[in-house]
Protein backbone atom coordinates (compact mmCIF):
# COMPACT_ATOMS: atom_id res chain seq x y z
CA UNK A 1 0.00 0.00 0.00
CA UNK A 2 1.48 3.18 -1.06
CA UNK A 3 1.42 6.11 2.14
CA UNK A 4 1.90 9.35 -0.10
CA UNK A 5 1.63 10.70 -3.47
CA UNK A 6 3.41 13.31 -5.03
CA UNK A 7 1.60 14.69 -8.06
CA UNK A 8 3.22 17.88 -10.06
CA UNK A 9 0.59 20.52 -10.94
CA UNK A 10 0.20 21.90 -14.92
CA UNK A 11 -0.19 19.04 -16.92
CA UNK A 12 -0.77 16.63 -14.36
CA UNK A 13 -2.92 17.62 -11.35
CA UNK A 14 -4.54 20.43 -12.96
CA UNK A 15 -6.53 20.38 -16.10
CA UNK A 16 -6.56 22.73 -19.47
CA UNK A 17 -8.42 25.60 -17.39
CA UNK A 18 -5.60 25.30 -14.95
CA UNK A 19 -8.17 24.05 -11.46
CA UNK A 20 -8.10 21.19 -10.36
CA UNK A 21 -11.49 19.35 -11.14
CA UNK A 22 -14.22 18.28 -8.32
CA UNK A 23 -13.80 14.69 -9.44
CA UNK A 24 -9.83 15.21 -8.33
CA UNK A 25 -10.91 17.06 -5.59
CA UNK A 26 -12.85 14.17 -4.03
CA UNK A 27 -10.62 11.37 -5.08
CA UNK A 28 -7.41 13.37 -3.10
CA UNK A 29 -9.83 13.92 0.18
CA UNK A 30 -10.85 10.21 -0.32
CA UNK A 31 -6.92 9.34 -0.46
CA UNK A 32 -6.37 11.76 2.51
CA UNK A 33 -9.25 10.20 4.83
CA UNK A 34 -7.49 6.66 3.98
CA UNK A 35 -4.87 7.92 6.49
CA UNK A 36 -2.85 8.27 3.37
CA UNK A 37 -0.80 11.73 2.64
CA UNK A 38 -0.81 14.06 -0.40
CA UNK A 39 1.93 16.06 -1.22
CA UNK A 40 2.03 19.00 -4.53
CA UNK A 41 5.21 18.70 -6.28
CA UNK A 42 5.06 22.25 -8.63
CA UNK A 43 7.68 24.39 -10.45
CA UNK A 44 5.09 27.60 -9.60
CA UNK A 45 5.86 29.51 -6.34
CA UNK A 46 4.70 28.81 -3.12
CA UNK A 47 2.04 31.90 -3.07
CA UNK A 48 -0.04 30.07 -5.83
CA UNK A 49 0.34 26.68 -4.51
CA UNK A 50 -1.02 27.30 -1.20
CA UNK A 51 -3.92 29.27 -2.79
CA UNK A 52 -4.83 26.04 -4.63
CA UNK A 53 -4.06 24.20 -1.59
CA UNK A 54 -6.27 26.01 0.19
CA UNK A 55 -9.13 25.15 -2.00
CA UNK A 56 -8.53 21.56 -1.32
CA UNK A 57 -9.02 22.32 2.15
CA UNK A 58 -6.51 20.13 3.38
CA UNK A 59 -3.32 21.02 4.87
CA UNK A 60 -0.67 19.38 2.85
CA UNK A 61 3.10 19.42 2.36
CA UNK A 62 4.24 21.46 -0.85
CA UNK A 63 7.44 21.24 -2.77
CA UNK A 64 7.68 24.56 -5.06
CA UNK A 65 9.58 25.97 -7.28
CA UNK A 66 10.65 22.67 -8.73
CA UNK A 67 11.98 21.67 -5.67
CA UNK A 68 13.59 25.49 -4.60
CA UNK A 69 11.44 25.60 -1.69
CA UNK A 70 9.60 23.02 0.55
CA UNK A 71 6.97 24.05 3.14
CA UNK A 72 5.24 21.36 5.59
CA UNK A 73 1.39 21.23 6.83
CA UNK A 74 1.87 24.28 8.84
CA UNK A 75 3.66 26.59 5.84
CA UNK A 76 7.24 26.17 7.16
CA UNK A 77 9.98 26.28 5.26
CA UNK A 78 11.70 22.72 5.63
CA UNK A 79 14.07 23.16 2.87
CA UNK A 80 15.28 25.86 0.81
CA UNK A 81 17.65 26.85 -2.10
CA UNK A 82 18.50 29.68 -4.06
CA UNK A 83 20.45 30.30 -7.49
CA UNK A 84 24.01 31.67 -6.80
CA UNK A 85 23.74 35.90 -6.78
CA UNK A 86 26.88 35.74 -9.76
CA UNK A 87 24.77 33.07 -11.63
CA UNK A 88 21.52 34.93 -11.77
CA UNK A 89 22.99 38.48 -11.90
CA UNK A 90 25.43 36.96 -14.87
CA UNK A 91 21.99 35.83 -16.83
CA UNK A 92 20.29 38.95 -16.24
CA UNK A 93 22.91 41.15 -17.56
CA UNK A 94 22.92 38.82 -20.77
CA UNK A 95 20.92 40.02 -23.76
CA UNK A 96 18.60 37.92 -25.21
CA UNK A 97 16.49 37.93 -28.28
CA UNK A 98 13.16 40.11 -28.14
CA UNK A 99 11.27 37.07 -28.51
CA UNK A 100 12.36 35.70 -24.83
CA UNK A 101 10.42 36.65 -22.14
CA UNK A 102 12.85 36.24 -18.93
CA UNK A 103 11.58 35.84 -15.38
CA UNK A 104 12.82 36.18 -11.85
CA UNK A 105 11.21 34.71 -8.75
CA UNK A 106 11.48 35.65 -5.21
CA UNK A 107 10.43 34.45 -2.03
CA UNK A 108 7.61 37.39 -2.35
CA UNK A 109 8.04 38.56 -5.72
CA UNK A 110 7.61 37.77 -9.57
CA UNK A 111 9.60 39.82 -12.41
CA UNK A 112 9.77 39.82 -16.12
CA UNK A 113 11.36 41.90 -18.13
CA UNK A 114 8.03 42.19 -20.07
CA UNK A 115 4.43 40.87 -19.64
CA UNK A 116 2.81 38.36 -21.46
CA UNK A 117 -0.86 37.75 -21.98
CA UNK A 118 -0.22 33.87 -22.85
CA UNK A 119 1.87 33.25 -19.35
CA UNK A 120 -0.79 35.80 -17.49
CA UNK A 121 -3.89 33.41 -18.50
CA UNK A 122 -2.05 30.24 -16.58
CA UNK A 123 -2.61 32.06 -12.99
CA UNK A 124 -4.09 30.72 -9.90
CA UNK A 125 -5.96 34.13 -9.23
CA UNK A 126 -3.47 33.52 -5.95
CA UNK A 127 -2.82 37.20 -6.61
CA UNK A 128 0.58 36.40 -7.59
CA UNK A 129 1.23 38.65 -10.77
CA UNK A 130 4.24 39.63 -13.15
CA UNK A 131 6.05 42.98 -12.19
CA UNK A 132 7.88 44.22 -15.71
CA UNK A 133 11.56 45.39 -14.31
CA UNK A 134 14.59 45.57 -15.41
CA UNK A 135 16.22 42.74 -14.27
CA UNK A 136 19.50 43.62 -14.01
CA UNK A 137 19.18 46.03 -11.32
CA UNK A 138 17.20 43.43 -8.53
CA UNK A 139 18.95 41.97 -5.63
CA UNK A 140 19.88 38.80 -6.84
CA UNK A 141 20.58 37.62 -3.28
CA UNK A 142 17.43 35.79 -3.07
CA UNK A 143 16.27 34.10 -6.45
CA UNK A 144 15.05 31.26 -6.45
CA UNK A 145 14.76 30.86 -9.79
CA UNK A 146 15.21 32.07 -13.63
CA UNK A 147 12.57 30.93 -16.40
CA UNK A 148 12.13 31.97 -20.09
CA UNK A 149 9.75 31.20 -21.93
CA UNK A 150 9.74 31.47 -25.75
CA UNK A 151 9.14 29.08 -28.48
CA UNK A 152 11.48 26.12 -28.10
CA UNK A 153 13.78 27.02 -31.29
CA UNK A 154 14.54 30.16 -29.22
CA UNK A 155 15.25 28.20 -25.86
CA UNK A 156 17.36 25.09 -27.18
CA UNK A 157 20.32 27.77 -27.66
CA UNK A 158 19.52 29.77 -23.90
CA UNK A 159 19.70 25.74 -22.75
CA UNK A 160 23.50 25.19 -24.64
CA UNK A 161 24.53 28.89 -23.19
CA UNK A 162 23.96 28.18 -20.03
CA UNK A 163 25.28 25.16 -19.78
CA UNK A 164 28.59 25.65 -21.27
CA UNK A 165 28.64 28.77 -18.92
CA UNK A 166 27.67 27.62 -16.02
CA UNK A 167 28.12 23.80 -16.16
CA UNK A 168 27.14 21.70 -13.03
CA UNK A 169 26.45 24.82 -11.19
CA UNK A 170 22.84 24.73 -12.42
CA UNK A 171 19.92 22.70 -13.38
CA UNK A 172 18.49 23.37 -16.48
CA UNK A 173 14.84 21.72 -17.51
CA UNK A 174 11.96 22.09 -19.66
CA UNK A 175 9.39 22.21 -17.84
CA UNK A 176 7.11 22.87 -20.70
CA UNK A 177 7.84 23.43 -24.43
CA UNK A 178 7.97 26.67 -24.11
CA UNK A 179 9.19 27.03 -20.54
CA UNK A 180 12.93 26.82 -19.49
CA UNK A 181 13.90 26.62 -16.35
CA UNK A 182 17.23 27.53 -14.42
CA UNK A 183 17.92 26.88 -10.71
CA UNK A 184 20.71 26.01 -8.43
CA UNK A 185 22.13 22.48 -9.38
CA UNK A 186 20.91 20.81 -6.45
CA UNK A 187 17.43 22.24 -6.59
CA UNK A 188 15.10 19.28 -8.21
CA UNK A 189 11.86 17.60 -6.77
CA UNK A 190 13.55 14.31 -6.75
CA UNK A 191 15.93 16.07 -3.54
CA UNK A 192 12.45 18.03 -2.47
CA UNK A 193 10.97 14.76 -2.11
CA UNK A 194 13.23 12.90 -0.12
CA UNK A 195 13.25 16.18 2.60
CA UNK A 196 9.67 15.19 2.39
CA UNK A 197 9.74 11.47 3.29
CA UNK A 198 12.36 12.06 6.22
CA UNK A 199 10.09 14.78 7.64
CA UNK A 200 7.43 12.49 7.51
CA UNK A 201 8.92 9.69 8.49
CA UNK A 202 8.34 7.38 5.27
CA UNK A 203 10.80 5.47 3.02
CA UNK A 204 10.90 5.10 -0.85
CA UNK A 205 8.79 2.37 -1.15
CA UNK A 206 5.85 4.04 0.74
CA UNK A 207 5.83 7.02 -2.40
CA UNK A 208 4.23 7.04 -5.90
CA UNK A 209 4.12 10.16 -8.47
CA UNK A 210 2.79 11.48 -11.15
CA UNK A 211 4.12 13.92 -13.56
CA UNK A 212 4.54 14.68 -17.03
CA UNK A 213 7.34 16.78 -17.92
CA UNK A 214 11.33 16.99 -17.80
CA UNK A 215 11.53 18.83 -14.35
CA UNK A 216 9.49 15.64 -13.10
CA UNK A 217 12.29 13.26 -13.82
CA UNK A 218 13.89 13.41 -10.64
CA UNK A 219 11.13 12.86 -8.70
CA UNK A 220 9.89 10.27 -10.38
CA UNK A 221 13.24 8.59 -10.37
CA UNK A 222 13.21 8.55 -6.39
CA UNK A 223 9.54 7.00 -5.94
CA UNK A 224 8.71 3.34 -5.96
CA UNK A 225 6.17 3.61 -8.75
CA UNK A 226 6.48 6.72 -11.03
CA UNK A 227 3.36 7.67 -13.55
CA UNK A 228 3.13 9.35 -16.35
CA UNK A 229 0.26 10.95 -17.79
CA UNK A 230 -1.05 10.33 -21.36
CA UNK A 231 0.09 13.96 -22.12
CA UNK A 232 3.64 13.31 -20.77
CA UNK A 233 6.21 15.12 -22.46
CA UNK A 234 8.11 12.76 -25.31
CA UNK A 235 11.33 13.13 -23.44
CA UNK A 236 9.84 12.07 -20.31
CA UNK A 237 8.50 8.69 -21.80
CA UNK A 238 12.16 7.88 -23.24
CA UNK A 239 13.86 8.99 -20.09
CA UNK A 240 11.57 6.21 -17.98
CA UNK A 241 10.58 3.93 -20.54
CA UNK A 242 9.17 1.16 -17.60
CA UNK A 243 6.81 3.61 -16.00
CA UNK A 244 3.11 3.18 -15.85
CA UNK A 245 0.69 5.31 -17.52
CA UNK A 246 -2.90 6.72 -16.91
CA UNK A 247 -4.75 8.87 -18.39
CA UNK A 248 -4.32 12.57 -19.43
CA UNK A 249 -4.78 15.19 -17.03
CA UNK A 250 -7.72 16.69 -18.68
CA UNK A 251 -9.43 12.88 -18.08
CA UNK A 252 -8.38 13.50 -14.27
CA UNK A 253 -5.76 11.02 -14.37
CA UNK A 254 -4.13 11.34 -10.98
CA UNK A 255 -8.00 10.69 -9.81
CA UNK A 256 -8.74 7.77 -11.53
CA UNK A 257 -5.18 5.86 -10.66
CA UNK A 258 -5.99 6.99 -6.85
CA UNK A 259 -8.83 5.46 -7.22
CA UNK A 260 -7.79 2.47 -8.68
CA UNK A 261 -4.89 2.20 -5.89
CA UNK A 262 -8.17 2.61 -3.14
CA UNK A 263 -10.20 -0.11 -4.37
CA UNK A 264 -7.56 -2.50 -4.14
Amino acid sequence: MYKVAISDLDGTLLGPNHRISPKTTDSIQRWVNNNRKFVIATGRHYIEAKHLQASLDTPIYLITSNGARVHNREGEIIHQQNLASDIAQGICDTKFDEAVQVNLFTDHSWYANYGIPELDAMGLDAGFDCAVADLSVLDKNNTIKIFFWAEPEFLQPIYELLKARYGNRINLTFSLAKCLEVMDANTNKGTAVQVVLKDKGLQIEDAIAFGDGMNDVEMLNVVAKPVLMANAQKALRQALPDAEFTLSSKEDGVAVFMDKLLAE
